[in-house]
């Protein structure tokens, strides 16, 4: 099927309202690219969270828990629009979405991924009843993009996730932890070639608990550093 073809049968949609767009327009509509909030200063020197204070290093989150990880570098405010855009990718099949996301993603962050010298590109697993039942992993779309695009290494079963959790959203601090405990592993065909330095890759940064779990099993294996990157990050905290 020639791209001509493909375009007129299954015509590229706005990663962001969803509306049918042409080819050349890199995934977004112009009135879409007007209304996506990208995270900006001052924001939180660990997460990468927007926070008010500019006297401030860091948000509420990374003052009062432990961050294993090196540094966030989430793109989007977890707000209407992009939060809408998010629920389609997951739970709506637009699996498309993901070529905006990587783009945005390398457009902003990419050569600080070079200058940190990133080894392999982690994407946080998905269960595997969830994943029979999507089809695909949210967070390993955006990390194959990413590495096809800079050249970087992408490992989608480094790391498994062994307990099919409730979802994070629902669940307060001490649920979340406790939901988490244990639901991350190391591949154990791999637990000797865990890479030095590493970038986790997710749709949505909210607390923190997801990527500070799947941070300490990479380090507990071997891991040097341990960065991770989002799509989203959830509201500002002081």
């Amino acid at each position: 099927m020639t791209s001509l073809i493909k375009d007129v049968l299954f015509p590229p949609h706005c990663a962001i309202c969803d509306s049918v767009i042409s080819p050349s327009s890199e995934h977004i509509c112009k009135d879409c690219r007007k209304r996506i909030s990208y995270v900006a200063q001052p924001a939180c020197m660990k997460c990468g969270k927007r926070i008010e204070s500019e006297e401030a290093e860091y948000c509420m989150d990374c003052t009062t828990k432990e961050r294993s990880f090196e540094k966030g570098f989430p793109l989007f405010d977890y707000k209407p629009p992009v939060s809408d855009s998010i629920v389609r990718y997951k739970y709506g099949n637009r699996q498309e979405y993901a070529l905006f996301y990587a783009d945005e993603i390398i457009k902003r962050f990419g050569n600080d991924f070079r200058r940190l010298k990133i080894e392999a590109l982690v994407p946080v697993p998905i269960h595997k009843k969830k994943l029979m039942k999507r089809g695909y992993n949210q967070a390993g779309l955006i990390a194959s993009e990413i590495g096809k695009r800079m050249g970087i290494r992408v490992i989608p079963d480094l790391i498994l996730r062994s307990v099919d959790t409730k979802p994070q959203k629902e669940l307060n601090d001490l649920q979340r932890e406790k939901n988490l405990r244990s639901a991350f592993v190391i591949n154990p065909s791999m637990k000797d070639k865990v890479p030095g330095v590493i970038l986790l890759v997710d749709d949505i940064y909210t607390t923190g608990s997801t990527i500070e779990s799947c941070t300490r099993i990479c380090l507990e294996f071997g891991a040097l550093k341990v960065y991770y990157t989002s799509v989203a990050i959830g509201a500002m905290l002081i």
